[in-house]
């Protein structure tokens, strides 16, 4: 029995731990999260202490879910590696290359550290990597991924980060999991509507072997429409095509003040036990430490995805002039 504990306990670490407190193979021994008014509510919930620092359980884990916003994973995550738990950090690993390279080099093997890339366990994706990877659509010509969502989307997160870490990485990520390529130069031009930051930005990108593509990411849609996100994967390549619709939702819950979004492929709802994108990444990683076996995200993707959007934010700061992989910003 592998004893789990969960630091953030936001929307997303309460998912995490929602699995844990489920899994057959674990116990779930503990929480962090600094807030004290969420401490009870947790506790009620969940049945185990709710600690504010992560030293008080540094010797008492084997697995852990780092949840916490994500300019705190480095601080947050180092330690554990260091005791030698084996971490599942959400994406985006970090944000800066300097800081995902820190947290690799704290690895005490190369199995010890897992990232939240949830979209290489959606079965539609996986195909894709499938039919890409086996040849079927021939030498590639260009990838083109978007993902745009409602405004209520950026109302927390854009007070902390940009829309290029928090949609962008998983685009990012996405197209290398499915086609294998490298971003080699980004050209990024953005618009700050909604917050400080851009709040929809549009990248052209050339990949190795002379691919071209392009990423669109946002949170400016109306929040009146009835799915709250646009998101897809088109893959072009010399004999066919591939393109997912991954804003399709199978639930849509209309009520009289509007819809609300009913995604079930990535987000179970609290009582479920079925199978979900998100319950498939923890219990890989569950399963890859009970057995010993390889991380399913190895730290390594998750520096390249924190790479890319770097580039992208780059070439922001310049008003959209090219950064190139090797550049220095």
């Amino acid at each position: 029995m592998l004893r789990a504990a969960v630091v953030g306990m936001g929307w997303m670490g309460q998912l995490h731990a929602g699995i844990y407190h489920q899994h057959p193979r674990v116990d779930l021994v503990g929480l962090v999260e600094p807030d004290p008014a969420a401490e009870q509510p947790l506790r009620d919930r969940f049945g185990v202490p709710v600690h504010r620092d992560v030293a008080e359980l540094l010797d008492r884990v084997d697995v852990v879910s780092v949840c916490t916003p994500d300019h705190l994973h480095p601080q947050t995550t180092i330690p554990f590696l260091r005791a030698g738990v084996r971490v599942l950090v959400e994406k985006p690993l970090a944000t800066s290359s300097a800081d995902a390279q820190r947290i690799l080099d704290a690895r005490p093997d190369l199995h010890a550290l897992s990232v939240g890339h949830i979209l290489r366990f959606d079965p539609r994706v996986i195909r894709a990597r499938e039919l890409v990877r086996s040849g079927e659509l021939g030498p590639l010509w260009h990838v083109d991924v978007w993902r745009d969502t409602s405004r209520a989307v950026a109302v927390k997160p854009s007070e902390r980060t940009s829309v290029a870490w928090f949609l962008g990485i998983h685009d990012a990520d996405l197209v290398r999991f499915v086609t294998g390529l490298t971003a080699v130069r980004v050209s990024a031009l953005g618009r700050a509507v909604l917050s400080a930051h851009a709040d929809a930005v549009y990248a052209t990108v050339r990949y190795d072997g002379d691919v071209i593509g392009s990423m669109e990411n946002n949170w400016t849609l109306p929040d009146g429409r009835p799915n709250r996100a646009l998101a897809g994967l088109r893959v072009v390549g010399e004999r066919g095509s591939i393109e997912i619709d991954l804003g399709h939702v199978d639930l849509l819950h209309a009520t009289a003040d509007g819809a609300v979004n009913g995604d079930t492929r990535n987000w179970p709802s609290r009582a479920a036990t079925g199978v979900s994108n998100i319950r498939t990444e923890v219990e890989e990683f569950v399963r890859a430490a009970a057995d010993g076996a390889p991380a399913p995200v190895p730290g390594e993707e998750g520096l390249a995805a924190v790479r890319v959007v770097e580039m992208i934010h780059a070439s922001l700061a310049a008003d959209g002039a090219p950064v190139a992989s090797g550049d220095t910003w």
